[in-house]
Parts: structure tokens; sequence; C-alpha cells
């Protein structure tokens, strides 16, 4: 549904892959835990080894607030020392959807302010990289016995700071900021639980993934950058593979410049820039809009506007100034 359509200049272009293209993962500790053993993002790394290189931006705690004051940090621009990546998962919503009169509150963001903070986090993102796929993930089911069986910080009322209501609403929400911006969102919060004891399989600590858990998002994630081209068979290595190499003359496999340009797992290929085919912009690369599907109400403009910042106001925008919103009831 989401897979972009090919760039025909690029086949006149010499296609020599210069280095490898990136996948950035952002988001709060299931991001961070992710490179652990079993765990989503080292997956993704073995599977695209020697074609794409994963980033891990994962930070414990956070929420869409938190995320917003550290962009710049994170993702700095080109002339910073920040490449173009071919793809972003944006994991946040476990944190944000913490109740905020229980232990937790403080992490707590209300649920308008989470969806303005998507769509700064997408508009910011686009901004930057146009052509770079952003992946909106919802925060996981919660496991409400769990959590109060393995509490993080003291629980005085004896109350889990995390339902599983709560956490359906706002992945609701992460999902219809993705269809308003046009862009792929991975449900895992109803995903996960169609497997059956859920609670079990999929969570260690009624929050946190298991091994089943990782694996669910791994496929999820791995699906998404496939129907976008960024699969496994879609990069091409970035030298040339063993088997390529002439026993008598070892050497020479070297001396073509094109040779890691035109190899993949599945044979020759024409190569894509950074290991991708370029793209074909489209006003909807430049800024999130609504989809054709958005019900037609005052809300879907101010959602429209809100998810849309000029690639040439980008540099006036601050992270102080991001947190405006146009809805009274709008707290932070």
């Amino acid at each position: 549904m989401y897979k972009r359509e090919r760039e025909s200049e690029s086949s006149k272009r010499k296609k020599i892959q210069k280095m490898r293209p990136k996948v950035v993962l952002f988001g709060d500790s299931i991001t961070e835990e992710s490179f652990g053993d079993g765990g989503w993002g080292a997956s993704l790394a073995d599977l695209l080894r020697r074609k794409a290189d994963m980033v891990l931006r994962g930070y414990s705690g956070y929420n869409t607030r938190w995320a917003l004051k550290v962009m710049e940090r994170v993702f700095p621009a080109a002339g910073d020392g920040g490449a173009y990546p071919s793809a972003v998962t944006v994991f946040f919503g476990a944190n944000d959807a913490c109740l905020p009169e229980r232990c937790s509150g403080f992490q707590h963001v209300p649920l308008l302010e989470y969806k303005q903070n998507l769509r700064l986090i997408v508009s910011f993102l686009k901004n930057r990289w146009p052509r770079t796929v952003i992946i909106l993930i919802t925060p996981p089911p919660i496991d409400e016995e769990a959590r109060l069986r393995y509490p993080y910080i003291e629980n005085t009322i004896g109350l889990p700071e995390r339902t599983n209501e709560a956490a359906g609403t706002y992945a609701k929400a992460c999902v219809a900021v993705a269809n308003e911006c046009q862009i792929p969102a991975i449900d895992l919060w109803s995903k996960m639980q169609q497997i059956p004891n859920w609670q079990t399989e999929c969570l260690w600590d009624g929050l946190h993934l298991s091994r089943v858990g990782n694996k669910v998002v791994f496929e999820e994630v791995t699906n998404t950058l496939k129907g976008e081209g960024i699969g496994a068979e879609d990069l091409v290595v970035d030298l040339p593979l063993i088997e390529d190499v002439d026993p008598k003359k070892p050497l020479t496999a070297f001396d073509d410049q094109d040779h890691n340009a035109v190899v993949t797992s599945s044979g020759p290929k024409t190569s894509p820039i950074l290991g991708l085919k370029e793209t074909k912009p489209t006003p909807a690369a430049h800024s999130c809009r609504l989809s054709p599907m958005a019900p037609k109400t005052e809300d879907k403009n101010r959602a429209a506007s809100d998810c849309t910042v000029k690639s040439k106001e980008t540099s006036n925008v601050t992270l102080a100034n991001s947190f405006a919103v146009q809805d009274p009831d709008y707290a932070v």
C-alpha cells in the first residue's frame, strides 16, 4: 500500500554504492533493548548484514515530549555528520500512556499532545530527509498483573501505572497519525493480542518484550521494510561476495568499481543509490498529508496543518515552539 515509485532517472546514473544504507531505530526502552539476545534490532542487523547498518537510538523511559527535545542531537543534519537514512522506525507511546495519577505519572503525556508530538516528529524527519521511509510503531499491550509484580519505582497505591485500555487508546492514536501522514504503521498492540496467552508469551514483565514478542516486532518491521522496497532481497552488498572472487586472480574482483553495485544475494540486479533505488519526489514526500480516507472534519484540517512543516521553515522551528498546538483541550 505504501510502496513507493522508482525514479526512472536513476537508471541513467552511475550505479555505485558508496556506503551502506542506514536504518535508524528510534524509541524508548523497547528499542534500547532491541540489540539484546534475541532482540528485534539484533535480528534486523543479522538479516541485513553486509547490506545495511542498524543505528540504535533507544532511550529508556522517554516519551514523545522528551523525544522532541532531543531530535536535533539524535538526528544531526548532513553537514553535521548526519547521513541520509533509508528508514527510521519511531516507537513511542508506552511511557506516554502511563496514568497521570499513578507512580509513573511524570512520564505521562496527554493523548492530544501525544498525537501532536508524533506529527512533529514525522515532520522533522520528512523535512530533513524527504525520501526516508518513516514507520510508526504503536505501544504493545499491557499485562497489568505483571506490572504489579515488577514495579520500576516504588508503588505505594498498589495499582498498575499502566493499563491495557490506556495503551490501546494511544495505539489507535498512533495509527491515526500514520494514516494522516500517509506513512506505514505497525499496530503492535493489536498484533500481539492475537497470540494465545500473549501476556506471558510476548511480555516478560507486563511491558517489555520476551523472545516471542521480539520476534513479532522483527517480523512486522521486516515485512514493512520489504513493502517499501528495503527488504533483504532489494539491498545490495557493499563489496564482492566470496563466490565472486576468482581463485586464480582474486584481486581482479576488486578492480570493477561497479561490482558491488550489481550483486545481491539473489543475483545481478540494478544498483540503487546508497543501496536503494531512488524514489520519485512527490508532494507527500515533503509534508505529512491526510490520506483520502481521513474523515472530513475541522480536526482533519488542523491535523494536516500540524503535520506539515515546510522545508524552508525547518531551520526556524525550535523545539520549544514545537509544543504549541491549536486545540484548547491540549495540555502539557
